[in-house]
């Protein structure tokens, strides 16, 4: 009922399937200047948002969950601007916590702009590749990807789970958006008062209707062949936070 009452009130929206329209972010020969702006200003919107904060968590789960100490290697696919890395990077020196960290990203500009806003000091490496072609030269323990899963096609989503369980020894976590109508005109409206890159708020009205809802997830999961009972689906302000520990 709540649904059918935003989509009377603001204009109808079909979510009842996933969006097949391409967002701006991911289309090619965009300006650099003009991407790090968009990038910029999407990190902070997602700040706001909270966004981080599912990962946080989770990785707060993974250090008291594991049975013995010893460093950690992190990789985050599709990992854009780097922000959820920096952001790990500060918690974990804060806690004590040692763990290497990468970022993967198909986009070599992303991954150029990346690398210019991070503290070398973090010791954050970025590297540009497909991720269903990345090769780890060292084990990975956990993978984890904040918005990037609803950018995959069906398909290429259950590939992306049967990647990470093979590849992540530890655990690996997928953090993104659901698909509802509240987030979506949430973030129109956002784009009317606030002075960030209108390229925000026309992706991230795209990105919530690529995103899936708990059932698609299930599917999504039982065709990559992960027990559903070995993984944990948790909500967070109209986000999902997907992972498995070993």
């Amino acid at each position: 009922m709540r649904s059918a009452s935003l989509n009377t009130a603001f204009g109808y929206r079909d979510f009842s399937q996933r969006s097949r329209k391409t967002e701006w972010l991911d289309q090619e020969g965009i300006d650099p200047e003009e991407l790090g702006r968009v990038l910029h200003d999407l990190a902070r919107f997602n700040a706001a948002m909270l966004g981080h904060t599912p990962v946080l968590r989770w990785l707060k789960e993974v250090v008291a969950y594991r049975a013995e100490g010893g460093p950690l290697r992190l990789v985050d696919a599709g990992c854009g601007y780097g922000d959820l890395l920096r952001k790990i990077r500060r918690v974990a020196a804060r806690r004590g916590l040692t763990i290497a960290l990468q970022g993967v990203d198909v986009n070599r500009e992303s991954i150029h702009i990346a690398r210019s806003v991070t503290d070398p000091g973090y010791e954050i490496a970025f590297e540009a590749a497909d991720i269903f072609e990345w090769i780890s030269a060292e084990p990975v323990d956990l993978i984890v990807s904040s918005l990037f899963a609803h950018h995959l096609s069906d398909e290429r989503i259950i590939d992306f789970i049967a990647w990470m369980g093979k590849t992540a020894t530890r655990g690996w976590l997928i953090c993104d958006l659901q698909r509802h109508p509240l987030p979506y005109y949430v973030i129109g409206l956002a784009g009317k008062v606030t002075p960030l890159h209108p390229g925000v708020f026309h992706d991230g009205q795209i990105s919530v209707r690529r995103a899936l809802t708990h059932a698609e997830w299930q599917e999504r999961l039982y065709a990559a062949e992960i027990p559903l009972d070995k993984v944990t689906i948790r909500s967070f302000w109209y986000r999902y936070a997907i992972g498995r520990l070993r």
